[in-house]
Parts: C-alpha cells; sequence; structure tokens
C-alpha cells in the first residue's frame, strides 16, 4: 500500500507540472543537485531515527525489498515527497500570484 500511494503521489505530481506548465529546476543540474541533497537528508534521518527505534517499519504494507536499514519505499519517499511538495507549491504559487496590469 505504501508503494502503491507514492506512485500515486508521484504521477499527481507529474501531472501538475505538466498541466500547469510548471518547472522546478533551471537546469538539469539544479534538479539533480536539489534532488540529491532531500535524498541524503531524508535517508539519514531516517536511518538515524530507525537505528534509534524512533520509527519502526512493520512489514505491514511493505513489498519486503530493504537496503541498509529501510525498505525501498522509504527511500521512493525521500524522492517523491519533495517532489510533490515543490510541484503543489509552484502551481500554487503560479495559481495565486496576483495578475499584473
Amino acid at each position: 500500500m505504501y508503494l502503491a500511494t507514492l506512485i500515486a503521489f508521484f504521477a499527481l505530481a507529474v501531472w501538475l507540472e505538466m498541466k500547469f506548465r510548471v518547472h522546478l529546476y533551471r537546469t538539469r543540474k539544479e534538479r539533480i543537485l536539489i534532488t540529491l541533497i532531500f535524498f541524503v537528508v531524508g535517508v539519514a534521518w531516517d536511518s538515524t531515527e530507525t537505528i534509534e527505534k524512533t520509527w519502526v517499519y512493520s512489514g505491514r504494507g511493505l513489498i519486503g525489498i530493504w537496503i541498509g536499514v529501510l525498505p525501498i519505499e522509504e527511500y521512493l519517499f525521500s524522492l517523491v515527497v519533495p517532489f510533490w511538495i515543490l510541484t503543489v507549491y509552484r502551481v500554487l504559487e503560479t495559481k495565486l500570484k496576483p495578475r499584473e496590469s
């Protein structure tokens, strides 16, 4: 279920980006660098909290593939959720911005 939710959020973000013609990044280098920063911070945070037992992944709703201490879905979360948030922010910024006369 977790993976299906991530896929749905990713697909919706891609659809929003295309429908409203918003661009999150100016260059491919910027896209890679910002995505990498979000990914590294997200994985480091999740790994630390998992090791400290703050977060526990029971296995219910997971597909069962683990890399280190995290399920694969958590790595995807670190990629999908920032993309989703930035896309929604950019769409709202574009649509709610007052039009200049």
